[in-house]
């Protein structure tokens, strides 16, 4: 994975005020629930338009034999900012990403919110699967 931002960072090209942003998207704990796991890596260039690659694995409520691993899927979207005192006492990033990936509708990825497993990940199937997302390191 490490290996893939590198690759990342030097194949995008250097636009003025655009941001690299890696994000991570751990699951909580929770019982009952369908849950993701991912790691990503967009740009988000002056117009909030994002562009990256994220891994994300599925798995469905209590039910660890239902895991499913989709590695390296290109990723496109739009990024909402939100100042502190907006919607949190913090600032967050909303990140609403679509994929060519069959199995992966969409995802609405809430990144620093302090909500438990407010993020959101859609399949093709109708399950919404939740996770907490932190940015992990950020870069102009």
């Amino acid at each position: 994975m490490k290996k893939l931002f590198v690759l990342m960072l030097l194949a995008f090209p250097l636009v003025c005020n655009a941001s690299v942003v890696a994000f991570q998207c751990k699951s909580s704990e929770a019982a009952g629930i369908h849950k993701f796991e991912a790691r990503g890596l967009v740009t988000i260039d002056e117009n909030d338009s994002v562009e990256g690659v994220i891994s994300i694995q599925t798995q469905k409520a209590d039910t660890p034999a239902s895991a499913q691993i989709f590695e390296e899927i290109k990723v496109n979207g739009n990024r909402v900012h939100f100042n502190a005192g907006t919607v949190a006492s913090n600032s967050i990033d909303q990140l609403i990403l679509n994929t060519n990936e069959t199995y992966i509708k969409s995802m609405n990825l809430l990144l620093d919110l302090k909500v438990e497993n407010a993020s959101k990940v859609f399949s093709i199937d109708n399950f919404m699967y939740r996770s907490n997302c932190s940015v992990v390191e950020s870069s102009n």
